[in-house]
């Protein structure tokens, strides 16, 4: 998704029919699935363990139809608007990314509501986004510049953005109990493998966003964007460069002139 904006308007047009056709596919599997599903919800503190905090039961079609609204929104705003938001999103890497980065934290938090399969739904997340964000905006233009400040800038913007987006999502998701691991309002008590200490906090509680919600969200994670974002982009920077299109001399040679004319 990050480098659609870059590919040439037939592949543009090729991935966006594949998402289209994908998304017929969920459709299909939507409609012939029957029963309900249950998943495990677990919240996970930087310094302590894994915690399950809620159980989502739904539908088992539910998650086919996420992924079938997705992947058909996707597929029709390819087809429909595809060279208008190649043009202007091109030249736009951060907003781009950032983009793509809130998109899967929406569909993270519907495929836990709609109790995907857990392998699915670990699979979706803004974390290993990092380095490939960071290889795409170390690829454009206005990041190639010598000394790699105006990357760093922008990868801290991103880390922010995206970052400030998911502890929106852990504030509202807490606070009305949404369930999702961004509801961290089971998350009552912490014990620190590291000092032996434990900590208690209110269900819902102020104290409790900010210190499991906002202060991961808003320092220690933007912290680890970065640096992954620039680990990407020094492994992209690695490969070798593509080949630039060499001109095609004029028929007849360079050096040709045209034959004297006639007196």
């Amino acid at each position: 998704m990050h480098w659609w904006p870059r590919l040439p308007a037939a592949w543009r047009l090729r991935v966006s029919i594949a998402t289209s056709a994908a998304g017929i596919g969920f459709l299909v599997a939507a409609v012939e699935a029957e029963g309900l599903r249950e998943s495990a919800l677990t919240s996970v503190v930087l310094v302590g363990p894994a915690t399950l905090t809620a159980t989502a039961s739904a539908s088992a079609s539910l998650y086919y139809y996420v992924l079938t609204a997705v992947c058909l929104l996707l597929g029709f705003a390819g087809l429909a608007f595809g060279e208008t938001l190649a043009r202007w999103l091109a030249p736009r890497p951060l907003m781009s990314s950032v983009a793509v980065a809130w998109l899967v934290t929406v569909v993270r938090f519907l495929l836990e509501k709609s109790a995907a399969p857990a392998v699915l739904v670990q699979a979706i997340g803004v974390a290993w986004l990092a380095p490939v964000a960071g290889a795409y905006m170390a690829t454009s233009a206005t990041a190639a510049r010598p000394g790699g400040k105006p990357l760093l800038r922008a990868l801290f913007s991103y880390a922010l953005l995206v970052r400030g987006f998911v502890a929106l999502v852990g504030v509202a998701a807490t606070r009305f109990g949404l369930g999702s691991h961004f509801d961290v309002s089971g998350v009552t008590f912490v014990p620190v493998t590291l000092t032996g200490d434990a900590y208690s906090f209110g269900p819902g509680t102020g104290r409790q966003i900010l210190w499991l919600t906002l202060v991961p969200q808003l320092l220690v994670w933007p912290a680890f964007t970065v640096a992954a974002g620039m680990a990407g982009a020094a492994l992209v920077r690695l490969l070798p460069a593509p080949p630039k299109p060499t001109a095609r001399p004029p028929l007849g040679g360079a050096d040709s002139a045209p034959p004297p004319g006639r007196d």
